[in-house]
């Protein structure tokens, strides 16, 4: 996920986060991994989600698993779609999804 530091208050000139290696500047974006820690509410905005997160694995599902995944998650496949062809919608959807 990216994230934009924000300053207190929400300001953008004000005091950032400071950590071991000193303050994460406001106006500053990050990419991380993971959700930002629990410290830092308030202090950030999400720019960007990642396409994965919260969302089901994917891998080592059979064909009936995989279908009710892209029912759950509103995605359309095609009756003779091989188990790639539906994780691949399953995965551009979520994309497309990250996108909005």
């Amino acid at each position: 996920m990216k994230i934009l530091i924000k300053g207190i208050g929400g300001s953008d000139t004000h005091s950032g986060i400071y950590g071991l290696k000193g303050e994460i500047a406001p106006g500053t974006e990050l990419t991380l991994q993971d959700e930002p820690p629990a410290a830092w509410a308030g202090k950030y905005e999400v720019i960007e989600k990642n396409a994965s997160s919260g969302a089901v694995a994917l891998t080592g599902k059979n064909k009936a698993e995989l279908l009710a995944i892209a029912k759950a998650e509103n995605v359309t496949v095609e009756d003779n779609a091989t188990n790639a062809d539906i994780v691949s919608a399953i995965e551009l959807a979520r994309e497309e999804a990250a996108k909005a």
